[in-house]
């Protein structure tokens, strides 16, 4: 007797709907925060140098990967599995450090800034890649 009237009672529960006592109260905007020339400009040379720094790892980790298959695959004698393992694990890492080397280099930094003092408006790579932590 018991079993069906906790069966019961369990799906009148869940049936009806749960109304909150207060009405929610939608959320206060955030004041806008003003940020000055200078502060963009900051947030610009964080961005390119944290960049920078990323691309000199991913060429470490990719150099240091493919000397070491290299020379493992040296001792082995095993030409075909060298190849593909230091093309994977050393040129593909190596290629995107480059890449992040070319695209944030201090030369296009300096245009950058160069063209955010110039016009007030950023590039729109630059744009969507700075986030709130860059302006810290």
């Amino acid at each position: 007797m018991l079993k069906p009237f906790l069966c019961a009672l369990l799906l009148g529960s869940t049936a009806t709907g749960a109304f909150a006592q207060a009405t929610p109260v939608a959320p206060a905007s955030k004041p806008a925060v003003l940020l000055s020339s200078s502060d963009t400009t900051q947030a610009i040379h964080r961005l390119f140098s944290k960049h920078r720094t990323g691309g000199w790892i991913w060429t470490g980790v990719g150099a240091a990967f493919a000397v070491r298959i290299l020379t493992a695959g040296a001792s082995a004698g095993n030409a075909g599995g060298t190849l593909v393992g230091t093309a994977v694990f050393g040129a593909m890492p190596a290629a995107i450090g480059v890449g992040k080397l070319t695209r944030f280099s201090e030369a296009k930094e300096d245009m950058t800034v160069a063209f955010y003092q110039k016009t007030k408006r950023l590039p729109p790579c630059v744009q969507r890649r700075l986030k709130k932590k860059n302006f810290k």
